[in-house]
């Protein structure tokens, strides 16, 4: 494995492109690629694993609340922390932080496959693990961005972090996949112990990391470093609308939707143990077909227009699913939502990160994480609440609704989102 700064980003933009998929040129960034997918693998079946376990521990009556609740845990600190993590990015050495948030990760994976192997489990145990998982995640996140952007070089971002999404999502193909047959032979104990596991290469890789920096750093106050992120995005309405169009998803359906799929398997299609990963794996390939055509296609051109209506047709993909009682229907549209949902996230990630000043980029990226991330506190409890008093499918639905009706309200709003990209 070879990590020597001369593979990195500076020589990287003044190759020419030999292929379409140019970020994986860059050796460095060809590791990267496969240890986080090899990572995010892990995540995936930690995901369908948790998810199995709290409806088995609480029941079918108590468990969109519960499945709310888990996502709740996760993604507050993501309200709290994000905009802090930005800042470390900036200020720090991304790649030490991007350090300490996998050790603050392996240890709460760890934590819970030793409690399941030693049968303590509880909800209680993974409500309080993911409040650790979700705080590594936000002092993390903007790290890993800014990581990212610094390997390849702003001329291959766009391939790099659709790269990047590729293989998280194909983490969420064979993850399921994985999950399901370790839970049916093994039981949940194994894959949580897998997961831990596989934060270990992810780890090595970063202890031999090495960059050079980008800008110098300076050790601004915090709250005046925040402040300077944050005004960065409100003084650009385009940014601001296109952080506003991944939020209000989040808001309303965001991580909860894939957590209560487990619901709408169970329900509609009670036959088959393999459903609820199965619906999982549709969008997991319809992420990964979005994220590979945006790694080797040329840049898109009206950014902002297409991140709206692909946002939109997420709603209705999403909005349709909530009624569909044919299976393979439901994978079809399963399908759609990963498809596009990525399209938005590619899309938006690189736009930020090519606005941004080399200095204050981190800080941008955190603003994004909040927005994004950080505002998905509001969604377990909602969306969940509502499936508790409403059902699963009607809650899904409206909230679908309600997110499409926002959507076009902000494209209609917005010149910025219309207009031809400068």
């Amino acid at each position: 494995m070879s990590l020597e700064p001369e593979t990195l980003a500076a020589d990287a933009v003044v190759a020419p492109p030999r292929t379409r998929f140019t970020a994986l040129e860059v050796p460095t960034f060809r590791w990267y690629w496969i240890l986080t997918w090899i990572s995010n693998t892990g995540d995936g079946m930690e995901n369908v694993i948790r998810n199995v376990l709290v409806f088995q521990l609480v029941g079918r009556e108590a468990a969109p609340f519960w499945l709310g609740a888990m996502v709740f845990a996760h993604w507050v600190p993501f309200t709290f922390f994000s905009l802090y993590g930005g800042t470390l990015a900036d200020r720090y050495d991304g790649r030490r932080v991007q350090i300490v948030s996998q050790v603050v990760l392996f240890v709460a994976a760890a934590g819970t496959a030793i409690a399941a192997l030693t049968n303590a489990i509880n909800v209680w145990w993974l409500f309080g693990l993911l409040l650790v998982h979700g705080f590594a995640g936000a002092i993390g996140t903007p790290a890993q961005q800014t990581l990212i952007h610094g390997i390849v070089g702003k001329e291959r971002l766009l391939s790099a972090v659709s790269l990047n999404s590729t293989a998280r999502q194909f983490s969420q193909v064979v993850g399921p996949a994985v999950a399901g047959f370790i839970v049916l032979v093994f039981g949940p104990g194994l894959g949580f112990l897998i997961n831990a596991v596989t934060f270990l290469p992810v780890l090595v890789f970063l202890a031999r990391l090495r960059l050079p920096p980008l800008y110098e750093r300076e050790r601004q106050p915090v709250v005046e470093a925040v402040r300077e992120g944050v005004g960065f995005v409100r003084q650009r309405p385009l940014l601001g609308s296109l952080i506003a169009i991944e939020a209000s998803s989040v808001v309303f359906l965001g991580h909860t939707f894939s957590s209560l799929l487990i619901v709408f398997a169970k329900d509609r299609f009670p036959g088959s143990d393999l459903a609820y990963p199965l619906l999982l794996v549709a969008s997991g390939i319809g992420a990964i077909v979005s994220a590979t055509y945006l790694a080797y296609a040329r840049p898109v051109t009206r950014t902002g227009l297409v991140i709206a209506l692909t946002a939109m047709a997420e709603m209705v993909a999403i909005l349709l699913f909530a009624f569909a009682t044919q299976f393979a229907l439901a994978l079809t549209l399963m399908f759609v939502v990963g498809a596009t949902a990525v399209i938005t996230q590619s899309l938006t990630n690189t736009t930020l990160q090519l606005s941004a000043p080399d200095r204050i980029r981190g800080r941008v990226m955190g603003a994004y994480s909040m927005g994004t991330q950080g505002l998905r506190v509001a969604n377990g409890p909602l969306l969940g609440g509502l499936a508790t008093l409403f059902g699963v499918p009607l809650a899904v639905a409206g909230s679908a609704g309600v997110v499409l009706v926002v959507l076009a309200a902000l494209t209609l709003a917005v010149p910025q989102l219309r207009a031809a990209d400068t």
